[in-house]
């Protein structure tokens, strides 16, 4: 038996022999025409990690180059994870590339492909690494832009002025069209953060359709009929509002509200008016005694809906008469420009004459409560206020009611003006130009998507400024305005930021 095996062995051992002979005798024959043995140094770089929307930035060493070498270099990425279908994202030996695809799992990863060649000799080396791709975008500010006046696009501005606990600042720009590879067909009128299933999205719309978007990853998410249990003969809101446990959405003079996180939107709520997209919703606070209040350009009456619970009063009734400082329930002929609420949960209205064309105040309480009957009571006029004076509101495109101070800013296309009407008399008087060229295209009080927050601590710039949008024909801007002097909000002009580089702003809003 032992015998055998040593045979077997020996005839093992004299076959390897013979192989390795006959190879290199074949090597040799490729003395008289050597290649550079090139090498890619990947240490440290063996896997590859970049947050979505931010710069990969490859530069590699390369070893075993020659003097007569002629090297070119072609840099790909896959489409998607496992996928075959790549894409050139650089030509030089250095990689410069803004990674715009989605972020990856941890078992699906992007493919970076390096392929040096040699045009002098044809010989190709190729250099592979898995690239991860984090999610980059956190809570701030997004940027609703457009660059053809047809179609919309999304930014973002992480910073310590926008996002608390953060001391970097991170632009990124066009991240929809970059996560989607295209931009969101027509221009979008309203969107709000909120939560669609466990799912963190910007719910938005435009004239024709409803749509979700992931934070996540900035990916298009349910839209349309999606969106309801049953289709719909149309889509597109004309407002969308954030309310406790639900969100709120104006189509067509109906209003609907569903908690999306658990649901979806279902019928209209029945009733007799034509709901204006200018109003006041009480989202401050949890459940209020009154949560709608609004002016009916048709009837010529304030009218108020206490509850959007299934389980509340639901339905919509004029407020009663009075006689001062206003009567609610009699005021024909007016238009709806402005609409808000206090922190105290008071409803706040510009409405002009169409007869007169002039502007007035007109303040509503939040309601009330009646312990002896268990019920909630109706808003009751407090004050009226003739703002024919204020300068150039007749050619303000923007109001701002503050919640936090009794003063409200309008803007025309290059000023802000405040009105302060604490006192018995309205006072005006101009806070801000814009620079030469541009002109305003938004404007809005900064509150955090979750504002006033329930769960956490309040961000201490939570209605303390202003974020403009000005466009100059060209270019898109953003300008933090910090508000001071409470009461009167003064603009503090020395620390105003401004961040350049967007398309049209539409609007902005924030984001978690």
């Amino acid at each position: 038996m032992k015998t055998i095996k040593y045979t077997y062995s020996l005839l093992i051992s004299l076959v390897f022999l013979l192989f390795f002979a006959s190879c290199k005798d074949d090597l040799s024959s490729l003395d008289t025409n050597k290649l550079s043995d090139i090498k890619v140094d990947t240490v440290g770089q063996s896997t590859l990690s970049v947050f979505q929307f931010d710069e990969l930035v490859l530069d590699p060493k390369i070893l075993g180059i020659g003097p007569n070498d002629q090297l070119t270099y072609e840099w790909t990425i896959n489409l998607e994870p496992w996928s075959t279908e790549y894409i050139t994202i650089g030509t030089e030996k250095k990689l410069t590339y803004e990674v715009g695809f989605v972020p990856t799992n941890l078992d699906r990863l992007h493919q970076i492909v390096l392929k040096i060649k040699d045009e002098k000799s044809g010989v190709t080396y190729i250099q592979d690494w898995p690239l991860m791709i984090r999610n980059g975008i956190g809570e701030g500010l997004v940027i609703v832009e457009t660059y053809d006046n047809q179609n919309t696009d999304l930014s973002q501005i992480m910073s310590p002025l926008v996002t608390p606990d953060f001391n970097q600042e991170k632009i990124r720009t066009k991240i929809y069209s970059a996560a989607n590879g295209t931009s969101i067909p027509g221009l979008v009128n309203s969107m709000i953060f909120t939560k669609l299933g466990s799912s963190n999205v910007l719910l938005g719309g435009t004239s024709n359709s409803l749509f979700a978007i992931k934070t996540l990853d900035y990916s298009l998410g349910d839209q349309n009929e999606k969106l309801f249990y049953a289709p719909q003969d149309s889509y597109g809101p004309e407002k969308l509002v954030n309310f406790v446990q639900n969100e709120i959405m104006i189509h067509k003079g109906k209003l609907y509200a569903n908690w999306l996180q658990i649901s979806k939107f279902g019928l209209p709520f029945p009733n007799n008016y034509n709901i204006p997209t200018i109003l006041g919703i009480n989202n401050r606070y949890d459940y209020p005694n009154i949560s709608l209040n609004f002016y009916s350009e048709e009837k010529g009456h304030f009218a108020y809906q206490y509850s959007f619970a299934t389980y509340g009063d639901r339905g919509m009734r004029p407020v009663p008469a009075a006689t001062v400082p206003f009567n609610p329930n009699d005021l024909p002929n007016k238009q709806n420009i402005a609409a808000g609420i206090s922190n105290q949960g008071e409803f706040i209205h510009i409405l002009k004459d169409k007869s007169t064309q002039k502007y007035g105040l007109y303040i509503l309480s939040a309601g009330g409560y009646d312990s002896e009957n268990w019920v909630p009571t109706p808003s009751v006029p407090k004050k009226f206020m003739d703002l024919s004076n204020a300068p150039e509101i007749d050619q303000a495109i923007k109001f701002l009611i503050l919640d936090n101070q009794q003063v409200i800013l309008y803007a025309t296309k290059t000023k802000i003006y405040a009105i302060m009407y604490s006192a018995l008399n309205p006072a005006y008087s101009l806070r801000y130009t814009v620079s030469s060229g541009e002109e305003i295209t938004a404007l809005s009080v900064y509150l955090q998507a979750d504002y006033p927050m329930v769960n956490r601590e309040n961000f201490s710039r939570n209605g303390k400024q202003l974020i403009l949008g000005t466009y100059n024909g060209t270019e898109g801007k953003v300008h933090v305005l910090p508000l001071i002097n409470e009461g009167v909000a003064n603009i503090d002009q020395a620390n105003i930021k401004t961040y350049n580089g967007f398309g049209k702003i539409l609007f902005t809003i924030t984001q978690l």
